[in-house]
């Protein structure tokens, strides 16, 4: 028996999770059907939550045997019957599909969930529909999520999320400001396509070749040090000394402090850092 979990799944997010463990609840083999993010447009030019190797990477630890990831062009003009005969019937042999509630596919979306469900039985193949997932009287969205991000809402962003809302890179050379006031900073490029927080401080954790570290982390423009066309990411790790260049790391936000903000002087920025320092520390207290 093979089942197929239908969806973009462009965070996912807790809604989109309970429709994972809707399919991996099935026997057989299991498998998510989705698109790549570069081939579906999003609602603004920064609106990316996960990326498509973290996307799949996650789907596959939840319990989904085989992620296909198509370009969306391929299917975006065929009709609701043609999507399911060339598709979900001949191109992924399904038994079974599974879709959220509020699941459009076909040319312009012109047809949902009930419409798939309906086309699925004349070719024998059964449809789970999985509830819209509601958290503080309104649904779980992606649209919803990147609106709190974008304000600095982290906490709220992070539960509706079912993790924390992070970036993962390489560390790469900066100005060396942080040095030259005492406060050594790791600089992570952040893709622009990605939904940008509010520029400030955030309470993070970076994670380091398999150990994890509090962390103090900007993301801005750095205006007291010359403004950029493009916002970066630096953090201070707490109790860490060592020279981590060229490695990967993963900072994972937890909590909004202050804004940025441009200081008068090297040492005003020294001791502004030095005070977020002392917040984090407290918060983790």
């Amino acid at each position: 028996m093979t089942t197929v979990l239908l969806g973009l799944f462009d965070g996912l997010h807790t809604g989109h999770i309970s429709a994972v463990r809707a399919l991996t609840a099935q026997p057989g083999r299991r498998i998510v059907y989705t698109f790549n993010s570069a081939s579906v447009s999003t609602k603004g030019e920064r609106g990316l939550l996960i990326s498509d190797s973290e996307k799949r990477d996650r789907l596959l630890s939840l319990g989904a045997d085989e992620v296909v990831s198509r370009d969306f062009a391929q299917v975006k003009d065929l009709s609701p019957e043609e999507f399911v005969k060339n598709i979900i019937r001949g191109e992924l042999s399904a038994d079974k599909t599974v879709c959220g509630e509020n699941f459009r596919f076909g040319k312009g979306g012109s047809a949902d969930s009930a419409r798939l469900k309906e086309l699925c039985a004349k070719l024998g193949i059964e449809t789970l529909i999985v509830p819209t997932v509601y958290f503080g009287g309104e649904p779980v969205s992606t649209t919803r999520i990147r609106e709190l991000i974008s304000v600095g809402r982290i906490e709220e962003a992070n539960s509706l999320l079912g993790y924390r809302y992070g970036f993962g890179g390489e560390v790469a050379h900066g100005n060396r400001i942080g040095s030259k006031i005492g406060i050594k900073t790791l600089n992570i490029p952040i893709d622009q396509k990605r939904a940008i927080p509010r520029f400030g401080v955030y309470a993070s954790e970076v994670f380091v070749g398999g150990n994890s570290y509090a962390g103090v982390t900007n993301i801005g423009l750095r205006p007291t040090v010359g403004d950029l066309s493009e916002p970066v990411l630096e953090t201070h790790l707490l109790d860490f000394g060592g020279e981590i260049y060229g490695e990967r790391v993963r900072v994972e936000l937890i909590g909004f402090i202050r804004d940025e903000k441009r200081f008068g002087s090297l040492e005003e920025l020294r001791a502004a850092v030095a005070g977020d320092i002392n917040r984090v520390k407290e918060l983790r207290k």
